[in-house]
């Protein structure tokens, strides 16, 4: 790296050991990487993705989670003072992106995760109609036309490959899928 002018920054750099949550073997406290000593990381954030020691997005689910809720409580503070148009944007704004970044990913994710995910879109939901916990939300839901979670994230996954397809997306992105024509 000194040969290029770079600089390790200790303090911004993130280091996670990957292992099988089968090991036994304790991760080291810290390594040393040119000459620096980093901190051995539980979890690390790769394009704004959370990502375990196990390779797991879990800990992402619970930031997002943890995030939409916290938007929510905020907007139902000042949800008296704004219209149901008003509302949608502001849940599509604060909470469906957030929801909706990098969604493809989450398929692989167990139900129970998808389950949280889905309270949040519900609560959501809760909240544009003026809604109380114990009213169910389906009917709510479809009125808005949102999808439940799982078929939402399947809905993104198939509008990527659907853009891959038709070459709708950067260049480096058609190179990783192979299209097979058929016979």
């Amino acid at each position: 790296m000194a040969h290029n002018r770079l600089m390790l920054n200790a303090s911004k750099t993130e280091v996670m050991v990957i292992r099988s949550k089968h090991d036994r073997v304790k991760s080291p406290r810290s390594v040393e990487i040119f000459g620096e000593q980093v901190e051995v990381s539980k979890i690390a954030r790769n394009l704004g993705i959370i990502f375990d020691e196990q390779l797991t997005i879990n800990s992402n689910v619970s930031h997002k989670v943890k995030g939409c809720m916290g938007y929510l409580h905020n907007l139902w503070r000042i949800g008296d003072k704004l219209d149901k148009n008003s509302k949608i944007r502001m849940v599509n704004m604060f909470i469906l992106s957030k929801l909706d970044f990098c969604s493809p990913v989450l398929k692989s994710v167990n139900a129970s995760e998808i389950k949280r995910l889905q309270r949040v879109r519900n609560s959501a939901v809760r909240y544009i109609h003026n809604g109380k916990k114990c009213k169910g939300v389906t009917a709510l839901r479809k009125r808005l036309h949102f999808l439940p979670m799982s078929e939402r994230i399947t809905y993104k996954l198939c509008l990527l490959m659907y853009n891959i397809a038709n070459g709708h997306v950067p260049k480096y992105l058609k190179e990783l899928i192979l299209m097979k024509q058929p016979h």
